[in-house]
């Protein structure tokens, strides 16, 4: 790189920059052929907002660029937090927010593993998918924030999560098996990082390699735990539960810290893998019993629905947006099927428009009927094939959209769909009056539970407050 050039980038001197491209217009073009580290590289480092922003209106494909050590001036800002350079740079384009670096990271991995909350709400604000991308080694931004122990980033994210309705993330795992619960555990004998303890963490001694841990485990599973969906036994690909971790480190010599964490362990029900695996009889926390209700009352169709997330968020981006345009598309040619079915409806018999069919009516027919319902089990037929296509279609959409914002306004017009979708094949099909208003009172019922849940997600948002976030 020209070193004049590479000198202003770093300095912000945008005066000396204007006059480099005056001496040589062509100038960036060939920083692009052949240098490795482009100027925007250089800036972001720097923290150099202005001529970040003179560099990126004139070349705005070196934000996608890669340096020597594998990150995008994106990755670079997020790792330093100079909030307003990302802001600048997601004007390229919010894609730039799951451009893959080195070892697979997004930019959000970064700002994970630096703790720079800030820049964490930003870009998960910005683009909720980042959330559930993993890196090279299976470890999302909030297995990465535990590792590095980052709590208020941890926090951040978790908080993300359940708003964004991705608290299934809470129990994924790395390519070695481990969930973030193993990973707060494994990082008892690490180094913490004391921007994030108390202000009197410092005169404790033993809190750094204890006091973190016990502060991320308590947020996970503790009683005062923002979040109750972790799994306490999962089961790493050694064979060892988050138990069976604590267990070991604590043959290796423990604190007072250590205590404490087995303490929440042993609320939240935790156990060993033999346990799981041998069911022995064992004393039963009130956690544990709350556990195995929940498991109990839970439908088996959960696991599968799971399965199918699971299957969507390992999707690509593009595939995900193909496979939602195919999903709208089915959805709205089976539901005019039903506002427009083959051969009409029937009208009144003193009406000329009466079909030309109904001197060889099989049954009484009403008017508003649909034509093809003088025939039943053809009629049944077509309406089973379309609701199948419909309600497939439906789903669908409810998969793809599970980390969109204003979810539950979503799910609430969707239900209202259905409802509308159901009450109109009652209508126009050969049904009694009395299956009719069975429907309709099932309908409603569904309707206003979704309802109740849409008011209740209207009533956190209030208590949240307004976001102070900027919008872009």
């Amino acid at each position: 790189m020209e070193p004049r050039l590479f000198e202003a980038s770093r300095s912000g001197h945008i005066s000396a920059f204007h006059s480099l491209l005056g001496e040589d217009p062509f100038l960036l073009d060939r920083v692009a052929l052949n240098s490795v580290d482009n100027p925007l590289h250089i800036s972001t480092l720097a923290g150099q907002t202005e001529i970040t922003k003179a560099i990126v209106s004139r070349k705005p494909a070196f934000a996608r660029e890669l340096n020597e050590n594998g990150f995008s001036p994106m990755h670079v800002a997020s790792a330093k937090g100079h909030i307003e350079i990302i802001r600048e740079l997601m004007r390229v384009g919010y894609d730039i927010c799951l451009l893959k670096g080195k070892d697979g990271k997004v930019p959000l991995h970064c700002a994970a593993l630096k703790g720079r909350v800030d820049v964490v709400k930003e870009l998960v604000g910005a683009c909720p998918e980042s959330v559930k991308e993993p890196t090279a080694f299976g470890e999302t931004a909030l297995h990465l924030a535990v590792k590095s122990n980052q709590i208020e980033a941890a926090r951040v994210l978790i908080e993300e999560m359940r708003r964004l309705d991705m608290m299934e993330i809470l129990n994924w795992k790395d390519k070695d098996g481990n969930t973030i619960l193993h990973q707060a555990t494994f990082n008892r004998q690490h180094e913490a990082s004391f921007a994030v303890l108390p202000s009197n963490a410092l005169l404790n001694p033993g809190f750094a390699h204890g006091g973190v841990q016990s502060m991320i485990i308590g947020l996970l599973i503790g009683q005062e735990a923002v979040v109750s969906r972790v799994n306490v036994n999962a089961i790493n690909s050694s064979g060892f539960t988050p138990k069976d971790v604590l267990d070991l480190l604590l043959q290796s010599g423990g604190d007072c810290y250590d205590i404490q964490i087995h303490q929440i362990f042993q609320q939240a029900g935790a156990v060993k893998a033999r346990d799981i695996t041998t069911g022995p009889a064992h004393v039963q926390t009130e956690a544990e019993n709350f556990n195995k209700k929940q498991k109990l009352l839970s439908p088996s169709s959960w696991n599968q629905w799971k399965e199918l997330m699971k299957e969507v968020t390992e999707s690509s981006t593009d595939t995900q947006n193909a496979l939602m345009v195919v999903a709208v598309l089915i959805a709205t040619i089976t539901y005019q099927a039903i506002l427009s079915p083959p051969s009409g409806f029937w009208s009144d018999p003193d009406n000329k428009n009466l079909p030309t069919a109904s001197t060889v009516q099989k049954r009484t027919m009403e008017p508003g009927e649909a034509v093809m319902s003088d025939d039943p089990p053809i009629f049944s037929v077509l309406i089973v094939f379309n609701t199948i296509g419909f309600i497939a279609s439906v789903a669908m959409i409810f998969l793809l959209t599970s980390g969109f914002p204003l979810r539950a306004g979503l799910r609430l017009a969707m239900f209202s769909m259905i409802g509308t979708y159901v009450v109109a094949i009652s209508y126009i099909g050969p049904t009694k009056m009395t299956e009719i208003y069975i429907t309709v009172i099932v309908m409603g019922i569904l309707f206003l539970a979704e309802f109740a849940r849409f008011i209740m997600w209207l009533f956190k948002k209030w208590r949240v407050g307004p976001d102070t976030r900027r919008k872009h």
